[in-house]
């Protein structure tokens, strides 16, 4: 009793201290961001002209025009600040004065297999990184990608994405490919837990500008609903948003984070985050399902103006625009899309015009969106969310686990859903490697 009336006591201390602050200062890192290098960028010093610089910024990184209220440019070089009064400079990039005085990148990733033609294993040489998405196992429930309909068995999207992600590996290292892992069981990457957090969630959930009009804080990450609960309302309640907070940075920011910083050290030459989608589902055990799934592949662009109030994410950005990698990473999207279209036979989503998703390339499932996996790993990222978890057209599939051959499943003869989804994301990846 005594220890829980403390806690509360130094949670309410803390995070009266920290509304105070964030009232008079500037928050320029977002939550669990570490501080940027931006030394690290003087390798890419008369690496790009104005011309193309200017023309990735409009075209995919931030086509609203948010960033210009952090930069000033001229023929010469650009300077980026961390305030929108430019009063504080982060980083100047010099231009090359011409394309063929560009200076050679500091590192360069291949788009080209070495031998395309070999019909045994034509991605000798090529390294790939398979992200399967979230934790699961003792974690599922804590992230809300778990849901169990009836006496059916359980639906946990980090063990869909495991799947897929196994019988992935299978085909490309056969094709010859060298198989990088961000994650290959059901344990944290972190080390960090939620636990260990209830400090970040407080400054998180006291950033001013996420503050509703009708006295509510809301989460900071993705506008995720959490138990609405005014400041002024009871310490528990009060403390429950503290917990629900400090578990979406542990599983949505840390772990991401801890993934990112494993692969980057490995260098692969392309990173494919594989995820199923889904409606809500309402109570995981009660689920509700829906009518059809749809299909979207995610490459890093469309940055939104609230994000680059954020000193790590104009960081981020950059450093994915010197990488000059927006050209594969959308010709790499496409492919994939365009294959899972064909193969798993399910429509593209479809955003308004307003969302934070933006259209790009031919392809009807491709869209440009900012998401911590796209933006923090190195070098071009496909992100793959495939069928609709609790759809009616994939949910008996997924429930009927993997398979070899076909089955009879709702009327219709299929292969498993795991298998057809691998499949078509290695036609994509063959294709984006020159495999013919």
């Amino acid at each position: 009793m005594r220890s829980s009336h403390l806690r509360r006591l130094v949670c309410g201390a803390a995070l009266g201290l920290i509304l105070s602050a964030t009232r008079t200062s500037a928050v320029q890192l977002s939550p669990l961001a570490p501080t940027p290098n931006w030394s690290a960028l003087e390798s890419y010093q008369r690496t790009i002209t104005r011309q193309e610089f200017a023309r990735l910024i409009n075209q995919v990184y931030s086509p609203d025009g948010a960033f210009w209220n952090y930069a000033d440019i001229d023929d010469k070089r650009v300077v980026v600040y961390s305030d929108t009064g430019k009063a504080h400079p982060l980083f100047t990039l010099h231009f090359a004065a011409s394309d063929s005085t560009c200076a050679p990148l500091p590192y360069a990733y291949k788009t080209q297999a070495a031998t395309p033609h070999d019909p045994v294993r034509p991605l000798k040489g090529i390294r790939i990184a398979l992200d399967p998405g979230h934790i699961g196992g003792d974690w599922a429930v804590l992230e809300a990608r778990y849901f169990k309909l009836g006496n059916d068995p359980s639906v946990e999207e980090a063990k869909l994405n495991l799947i897929t992600c196994q019988r992935l590996a299978e085909r490309l290292q056969a094709d010859g490919a060298t198989i990088i892992w961000a994650k290959h069981n059901y344990e944290p990457v972190t080390s960090l837990r939620p636990a260990d957090l209830h400090r970040e969630a407080i400054a998180a959930l006291a950033l001013p500008e996420h503050a509703s009009h009708s006295g509510y804080t809301p989460s900071f990450l993705f506008g995720i609903p959490l138990p609405h609960a005014p400041w002024h309302s009871s310490q528990a309640a009060i403390e429950a948003r503290i917990d629900n907070e400090a578990a979406l940075l542990f599983y949505r920011v840390a772990e991401i984070r801890a993934r990112g910083d494993l692969v980057n050290k490995q260098h692969p030459d392309l990173t494919v985050c594989v995820h199923y989608n889904a409606d809500d589902w309402g109570d995981p055990n009660h689920p509700t399902l829906t009518g059809h799934s749809r299909l979207v592949i995610f490459t890093n662009g469309a940055y939104e103006k609230s994000e680059l109030a954020y000193d790590d994410y104009k960081y981020d950005m950059l450093r994915k625009l010197l990488d000059r990698t927006a050209v594969q990473e959308e010709r790499g999207c496409a492919l994939v899309g365009q294959a899972m279209l064909d193969t798993l036979k399910y429509p593209p989503e479809v955003y308004p015009g307003t969302y934070f998703a933006h259209h790009v390339t031919d392809v009807p499932s491709v869209y440009a969106r900012d998401l911590l996996a796209n933006r923090i790993y190195h070098g071009p990222v496909i992100y793959c969310e495939g069928p609709y978890m609790n759809a009616r057209d994939a949910y008996y599939r997924i429930i009927a686990g993997d398979y070899l051959g076909m089955r009879t499943i709702q009327g219709q003869s299929v292969p498993s859903i795991y298998r057809d989804y691998a499949a078509a994301v290695e036609t994509g990846v063959l294709k984006y490697f020159g495999v013919k």
